[in-house]
């Protein structure tokens, strides 16, 4: 496979079936999701964000911790407070690695993670149309869109066009934590699916 231009090994890591063992669970998707975008937070606080309980949030993260998708940030702890910080900076998923092109039982957990992915995007565009009637004044100026454009691809093209467009989306990809953000941004996620038409 080769490796996109976007991708750093030391701070990004590429999923394979046999590695999401241990991740394939909604809250600690999500946990994982917040310490990537977010950078470090404790048990308690990430509890506060997901509505669940801090005991729920420190059994999860220990989970996560157990198969290396994050670690105690002991820099920041204080003893009473655990913090606890992603080990990459990104997590993506693939199928084409020649390694692991996954069995029986690895690929029927990754299509678990894969919804469980597309849940979590299909959420995030329902949070932005639950908000669009408090912005109706603001709707004009507004840059934010959901397209999707029917196209006729080979193989070949098809992985040319997502190299492009994941070139593209890097030069704009925010850093965790993001602790100075630039004057007049905000923050956005850019969703790509590049699907075939069944």
């Amino acid at each position: 496979m080769e490796t996109p231009e976007w991708y750093d090994p030391a701070r990004d890591e590429m999923l394979t079936p046999s590695r999401l063992r241990g991740l394939v669970h909604p809250v600690r998707m999500r946990l994982l999701r917040l310490l990537q975008q977010d950078g470090p937070a404790t048990a308690t606080g990430l509890a506060a964000r997901i509505g669940q309980s801090s005991g729920v949030t420190s059994y999860h993260l220990r989970l996560l911790a157990q198969h290396g998708f994050v670690v105690e940030d002991t820099e920041r702890g204080t003893g009473r407070d655990r913090w606890w910080r992603a080990v990459h900076r990104s997590t993506s998923f693939t199928f084409r690695m020649p390694e692991d092109p996954g069995d029986e039982q690895t690929v029927e957990q990754a299509e678990q993670y894969i919804r469980l992915a597309a849940d979590a995007l299909y959420q995030r565009m329902l949070g932005y149309v639950d908000t669009i009637a408090a912005r109706r004044d603001e709707l004009p100026s507004l840059p934010w869109q959901l397209s999707d454009w029917p196209l006729r691809l080979n193989h070949a093209e098809a992985r040319e066009l997502a190299k492009e467009v994941n070139a593209l989306v890097a030069k704009y990809r925010r850093e965790p934590g993001d602790p100075e953000p630039r004057p007049g941004t905000e923050r956005a996620v850019f969703q790509f699916q590049l699907l075939p038409d069944e």
